[in-house]
């Protein structure tokens, strides 16, 4: 099963681009999902979650215990991710836990085979998101920001492929997709 995670702060087009390549792979046997996943967990992120890294942290491992199970039942061959993993080490890691700890706690999941960062700066991510937030506009902003370095800290580390979100759908689509033909081809 090919494993294709497109991360990246809100506001940068990962819900989009995966749609679209989702219709360029339309032929194979793919699905597309999103995290969160779980209608009850992500009433409890929303109530509760924010409010203790360290909770959302757990709700979002949980939830993404009950994705993976749900995505392996549908036996397909190739999954489209709008967030994974690394979304629980960029976001809870800049609200405080250690990022090692975030990583142990998701250790058991498998791990993506290709990992797209779709970088945008903050202000165009600003411009994109819908301003009624759960955080007022300031610290939505401060917390984009921190998000943003940390995942182009982790994409050094963790070795992620770093797609410019400031192009145009069509031609982040047409690179992901060209980087993920690649893949299947070689496979």
């Amino acid at each position: 099963m090919l494993l294709i995670a497109l991360e990246g702060i809100d506001g940068a087009g990962k819900t989009t681009v995966a749609k679209k390549l989702f219709e360029k792979l339309h032929n194979k046997n793919v699905i597309i999902t999103a995290e969160p996943f779980t209608q009850d967990i992500i009433k409890m992120i929303e109530d509760n979650g924010w409010k203790n890294p360290i909770i959302l942290t757990l709700l979002f491992a949980a939830d993404r215990a009950i994705h993976i199970n749900w995505i392996y039942n549908q036996h397909p061959d190739i999954v489209i991710l709008d967030r994974y993993i690394y979304s629980s080490i960029a976001y809870q890691s800049v609200m405080g836990i250690d990022e090692e700890w975030i990583r142990e706690v998701n250790s058991k999941f498998p791990k993506p085979t290709i990992t797209f960062l779709i970088d945008v700066p903050i202000e165009i991510a600003i411009q994109r998101i819908n301003k009624n937030d759960k955080f007022n506009f300031e610290e939505k902003i401060k917390l984009l920001h921190n998000v943003r370095n940390k995942y182009l800290e982790i994409a050094k580390k963790d070795k992620l492929i770093i797609v410019n979100g400031q192009n145009n759908i069509e031609t982040i689509t047409t690179e992901i997709f060209n980087v993920v033909e690649k893949y299947l081809k070689s496979s």
